[in-house]
């Protein structure tokens, strides 16, 4: 099965990162992280590149992390003096939260003006893709969310202080806490994305802004991106990049008690498709139960 691809290209001062993996609403593995990357840093070396268009392919912008590598990640814990197998240690948790949560970084202080093209699904780490971003427009058919907060992270986010920031407390809370997906609409009420428009309209409309950004001066808007770097800094946001992936570590290592869904475990037995739609209905019967 394909891992999928980031596809680059470049014009009149744009770069173009395209998520390719339509067929898996541009779930993202471990190779296409990585080549996302490269992208990035092929657009900041490009004096010619004023401003990051990310976009998806086909109808979605990203559903996140491809599920059916969350949990190998961390790879083999070995095994003890018994032949026992072992849990991932905690230091290789760690190491690879850490360069997981780097990759927003990398974004969100990326040294130009970035705008994400949301529409469909925009889900766990493709919303942390929209929300590294300087700006978001958002088709219609947008529908953002944190879902991935029920397999046990219960509000541990690398977001947790930017939301707050831009939602307000409780809405921030509410996003992660409760895990529901909201429309677009709802997103751009809460301050989640800055417009939204007709999906037909979505790339028009992004080139319209692209074009406004590439006509100011390139020092202009680098001194522009670094101010606003500098003034999240200094409000304490962009110290969610030191504690994130500690706490993802310690919320990916969670002790499950009866009769609690355990999304590891029922992937294991039934896999990731399966898994995912006992995870909803679960909540669904937990909720209709109140």
């Amino acid at each position: 099965m394909s891992s999928g691809s980031v596809e680059y290209s470049s014009r009149d001062g744009r770069a173009y990162i395209t998520l390719n993996r339509a067929e898996k609403r541009n779930a993202m593995s471990d190779a296409m992280w990585a080549q996302l990357m490269r992208c990035y840093d092929q657009a900041e070396a490009d004096d010619d590149v004023r401003v990051v268009i990310l976009r998806g392919a086909g109808d979605d912008f990203c559903a996140g992390h491809d599920l059916s590598e969350v949990g190998n990640q961390y790879g083999d814990g070995g095994t003890d003096a018994e032949g026992q197998r072992r849990r991932p240690s905690q230091r290789a948790r760690l190491r690879y939260d850490k360069a997981y949560v780097e990759r927003f970084q990398r974004i969100f202080t990326f040294l130009k003006p970035t705008l994400a093209l949301v529409k469909g699904y925009c889900l766990g780490g493709g919303l942390y893709l929209a929300e590294s971003a300087d700006l978001v427009i958002a088709a219609d058919t947008a529908k953002l969310g944190h879902p991935e907060q029920k397999l046990g992270l219960s509000g541990a986010a690398y977001f947790d202080a930017w939301e707050i920031i831009t939602l307000g407390a409780r809405k921030a809370r509410e996003l992660l806490l409760m895990a529901d997906v909201w429309s677009a609409q709802e997103a751009r009420e809460a301050g989640l994305v800055n417009r939204v428009v007709p999906v037909a309209e979505l790339d028009e409309r992004g080139e319209q802004w692209a074009e406004r950004i590439v006509r100011l001066p390139r020092d202009g808007i680098a001194l522009g991106k670094a101010a606003t770097t500098l003034a999240l800094e200094s409000l304490g946001v962009t110290g969610q990049f030191s504690y994130g992936h500690i706490l993802h570590t310690l919320a990916t290592n969670v002790r499950y008690e009866p009769g609690e869904f355990n999304f590891m475990k029922e992937r294991r037995v039934s896999g990731v498709r399966a898994s995912t739609h006992e995870r909803e209905d679960f909540y669904i019967r937990s909720n209709a139960d109140e």
